[in-house]
């Protein structure tokens, strides 16, 4: 009953881990695709919002495999 309740916990857990990875992503694609119009400091202010989405997809990707372990 215990590790029923874990199991389902860590599996719900990592259900949102993913979704959010996704969400992520799917907010990177929008974001990347008016980015050849773009120049000087607004494509420099475009590339660090791109960056920092990336930054952080890498993050929760590393602690979905931390968990998933």
């Amino acid at each position: 009953m215990i590790l029923e309740k874990l199991t389902s916990r860590k599996k719900k857990h990592v259900s949102k881990i993913k979704n959010h990875i996704f969400d992520l992503h799917m907010q990177l694609s929008h974001k990347a695709k008016n980015i050849d119009e773009l120049k000087g400091k607004d494509l420099n202010k475009k590339i660090k919002e791109l960056q920092s989405i990336t930054s952080r997809m890498k993050e929760y990707q590393k602690y979905l495999k931390l968990v998933l372990l």
